[in-house]
């Protein structure tokens, strides 16, 4: 059964309950009346319902499965081509491949678009220039009129290797759920059923359910982006080219803004990160002592018993790189490591981990919290249940046309992408307060 189909199923049933509650709430209703929709309700539209949420959840879980294999063939593939010397390219209507033993652009000292630049110019090495494109093509004319392609046959290039760094840099985005959208923003539909059961003496009356919510959860898709204006005689002469460090530097910029969002974005203008997401569970820190009573350490312990609670076991302890120094500098009166080194846990320590859980670190984890602005956070949770939408990777054009008159490129790096921690706000719990100052 699809998805959709589950839904519209859903919904009948809503309004059939609906229908039947009318039915018992008209002013001519008997007793057996009511008795018999609620027996209608309970052995046929609850069932029903509880039956089609379970097909739904599998369906769901198929379909982002399926969502992240697509995404992993699709980084392998990137991968593959990667460990090529330099990425195919169209030319006019030719595929043109480069060998590797033909490739005088594989060590980065020289960038192919400067070359395009350098010889439609006809810059001092213009002769060189044209030489290292046609050992590149393997020898097949070109003329100068193909710079007009030079941002298509470099793009490619650029693109994977931004791609590259975004999954190496952006540790949340290893942790969460991804799904590829084409749209710009999801809804995500939540039926409970308030249900009740108890013990029951013989012929008393049975635990009755009553209610019934769905509700809605919506996440959008917002951009990021960046510039970068360079002069052409730099992308001709620099050494190594400046096009791949400009392009790079914009990547991490896109990747620093991404994951920041994810963990403490307002929502306006950026994804709505885990902090601001409504209905989160959070416990508060006061002892600077980590291993105080009350202290960070038992805080710790606190959310992760509080995540098993409402929805099940942690999957990551997200902190600042000064948090988790803190933790494993703390010693016990005799001046041995609580966490670090000599003490009885040092085993998962040595893999980054507390009380069993993986412990992973963030730079972009906010350090100006509280009413000093100079508190941390730690957050504990089930980050496999937030989701990133993905709906445009990271692309970089160029255009040499804005800055004409000055003889300048500009580069520009762009991205789309949304996320939620709404759909199970009780997975994850903010530790804060007073005893993360200054870390």
């Amino acid at each position: 059964m699809e998805l959709q189909e589950i839904i519209s199923k859903i919904e009948a049933l809503e309004g059939r309950a609906s229908e039947l509650l009318s039915k018992a709430d008209a002013e001519n209703t008997t007793a057996d009346d009511v008795k018999a929709v609620r027996t209608q309700i309970e052995t046929e539209i609850a069932p029903e319902i509880e039956r089609l949420q379970t097909a739904r959840a599998e369906k769901a879980r198929e379909e982002e499965i399926a969502g992240m294999k697509a995404q992993v063939t699709t980084l392998n593939s990137v991968i593959e081509d990667l460990k090529k010397p330099i990425p195919g390219f169209s030319l006019g209507s030719g595929s043109l491949e480069v060998p590797v033993e033909n490739n005088p652009y594989a060590d980065g000292s020289k960038s192919f678009f400067a070359d395009v630049h350098r010889v439609k110019q006809n810059w001092g090495g213009a002769e060189e220039a044209r030489n290292r494109m046609m050992a590149a093509t393997e020898g097949k004319a070109m003329s100068e009129g193909v710079d007009a392609q030079g941002g298509y046959l470099v793009q490619p290039l650029i693109e994977r290797q931004i791609v590259e760094a975004r999954e190496q840099d952006n540790v949340i985005r290893s942790l969460v759920s991804k799904v590829n959208i084409n749209t710009d923003g999801i809804q995500l539909d939540q039926l409970s059923l308030g249900t009740a059961a108890g013990w029951v003496a013989e012929l008393a009356q049975k635990p009755e359910t009553t209610s019934m919510a769905l509700s809605t959860i919506t996440a959008s898709v917002f951009t990021a982006a960046g510039l970068a204006t360079i002069s052409n005689q730099l992308l001709a002469d620099s050494n190594p080219a400046v096009d791949r460090l400009v392009t790079t530097d914009l990547a991490k910029r896109l990747v620093a803004l991404e994951e920041a969002a994810f963990i403490s974005g307002n929502g306006t203008g950026k994804p709505l990160g885990i902090l601001a997401t409504p209905n989160i569970q959070t416990q508060t820190v006061t002892p600077t002592d980590v291993s105080a009573d009350g202290g960070l350490l038992d805080k710790v312990l606190d959310a992760i018993s509080a995540v098993q609670t409402e929805h099940g076991e942690p999957t990551a302890i997200v902190l600042h790189p000064r948090t988790w120094v803190k933790i494993l500098k703390d010693k016990d009166a005799q001046g041995a490591y609580t966490v670090g080194p000599d003490s009885v846990q040092s085993a998962r320590t040595a893999s980054k981990s507390l009380f069993g859980v993986p412990v992973v670190t963030s730079n972009r984890v906010p350090t100006n919290l509280g009413a000093g602005t100079n508190e941390s956070c730690v957050i504990v949770g089930d980050f496999r249940s937030a989701l990133i939408l993905d709906r445009q990777g990271i692309t970089v054009d160029e255009s040499p046309h804005v800055f004409f008159t000055s003889n300048q490129t500009v580069f520009r790096a762009e991205q789309r992408v949304g996320f939620t921690a709404a759909r199970e706000p009780k997975a994850f719990c903010v530790i804060g307060g007073a005893g993360l100052v200054n870390g």
